[in-house]
């Protein structure tokens, strides 16, 4: 399974990159307590997006300057459709595996 792939998320006019990395994943447990494979509730949802685009950003060379806080104000105005839209990127870098050689999926 490929989970490394960079993905982009709308927030209003701004694409962000997204990157599910190990340092995204380490970052998300750090800030819930939680794996990656328990993401009930909204909360957790917009903690591992933040700490997702955070990697998205690192990974294309740029610096990330939103705090947590300022990551929720930016999302705010938008938050269903950013939350609709993150989940769809994050399934499909869940759902895409590769077959071994020869073998069809």
């Amino acid at each position: 399974m490929k989970l490394v792939e960079v993905k982009k998320v709308k927030i209003g006019e701004k694409s962000f990159p997204i990157k599910l990395t190990n340092r995204a994943m380490i970052e998300y447990e750090s800030l819930t307590g939680d794996t990656v494979l328990n993401l009930a509730g909204s909360e957790r949802l917009v903690k591992l997006f933040y700490c997702t685009a955070k990697a998205g950003a690192k990974s294309e060379g740029h610096d990330f300057k939103y705090g947590y806080e300022e990551f929720l104000d930016l999302i705010d105005d938008y938050y269903l459709d950013v939350l609709n839209n993150f989940t769809e990127a994050i399934a499909g870098m869940f759902s895409k595996t590769e077959a071994p050689e020869g073998k069809k999926e």
